[in-house]
């Protein structure tokens, strides 16, 4: 009677599964969406950004002369972007001389006066015209306050131009990291391209703070000594979208990184579950003859037993 008995370690064997995803590689498919998402979402904002012509609305006092009985001021009013501005409206207004000139008046508070010779009037225009960066003119002093807030925004758009191409070549390291079923050997595009939607969002973060910087430097150097209110500013649309796209930026780069760290943990954690693979010695037959897939069991005879008639 032949007797066949299994290795005492076959059952485990038979159980065994594979490694499964661990508690922090399940966040990898929110992190990769999150990243990606993102990543195209603060490109696209800078480009709506950079492109538009909303960023300040301004409102100065181009013209004003005195008459016998009235002011005559003519204000301007403009929205400009980072390459063109376009005044879009001339209010003219009357102002009474004596209530204009007296101590004790504010010209916000008086009521719009009707001068025998004139009227108040605004009218829409509507002309776009390029911010000359680039000009022989720029050595001389600016004519007027909006024109020297205009020439002073040229770091801004330099510093948005580099955030833009940061922002480009991070999604399309991160989109050549994730290909190839996320590989170890194409794993560390992600960790760079999460370092480059940071730098990204540093360079928004610089462009905004030198806009800043321009419109305090501006006011200071042009604004008259006297309390007498002669320019008003403020922020517009154009300015939302670039500030939208500073968080969205850095909120791709900080799911980049930490999707490169867990999936590494992750990667490092099921390696060290798996079990030691066996130690073969190659031969020459060995090497040439090919293997099942599924080797079968080791056959061990414990007993033999003849019978004899």
């Amino acid at each position: 009677m032949l007797t066949v008995s299994l290795p005492s370690n076959m059952d485990s064997i038979k159980m065994q599964k594979l490694p499964g995803l661990r508690l922090g590689s399940k966040k990898q498919p929110l992190l990769t969406v999150g990243m990606l998402l993102f990543g195209v979402l603060s490109m696209l904002l800078l480009i709506g950004g950079l492109f538009s012509d909303y960023w300040i609305v301004t409102t100065e006092l181009a013209y004003e002369r005195e008459f016998g009985n009235a002011t005559l001021q003519a204000w301007v009013k403009l929205h400009a972007g980072l390459f063109k501005a376009c005044p879009y409206e001339v209010e003219i207004i009357w102002i009474p001389s004596n209530l204009w000139k007296g101590p004790d008046r504010d010209s916000e508070t008086i009521p719009p006066y009707f001068a025998p010779n004139g009227k108040n009037d605004t009218t829409a225009i509507d002309e776009c015209g390029k911010i000359p960066y680039m000009s022989t003119n720029l050595s001389q002093p600016p004519p007027n306050i909006n024109v020297a807030l205009l020439r002073g925004m040229w770091k801004t758009t330099i510093l948005l131009f580099i955030s833009l191409f940061l922002t480009i070549l991070g999604c399309g390291m991160a989109t050549y990291g994730l290909t190839d079923s996320f590989s170890t050997a194409r794993r560390h595009w992600v960790f760079i391209a999460g370092k480059t939607f940071i730098l990204s969002g540093l360079f928004i973060m610089l462009g905004l703070l030198l806009f800043f910087f321009c419109i305090d430097q501006v006011m200071m150097e042009k604004m008259p000594r006297s309390n007498k209110k002669v320019f008003t500013y403020g922020f517009s649309v154009s300015f939302a979208i670039i500030s939208c796209a500073l968080p969205a930026g850095e909120i791709s780069g900080v799911s980049a990184v930490y999707l490169y760290t867990n999936s590494t943990v992750s990667s490092h954690q099921s390696t060290r579950s798996r079990p030691p693979r066996p130690i073969r010695s190659l031969t020459a037959h060995s090497m040439l003859t090919p293997r099942p897939s599924i080797e079968p069991p080791m056959l061990t005879i414990t007993e033999i037993n003849r019978f004899s008639e």
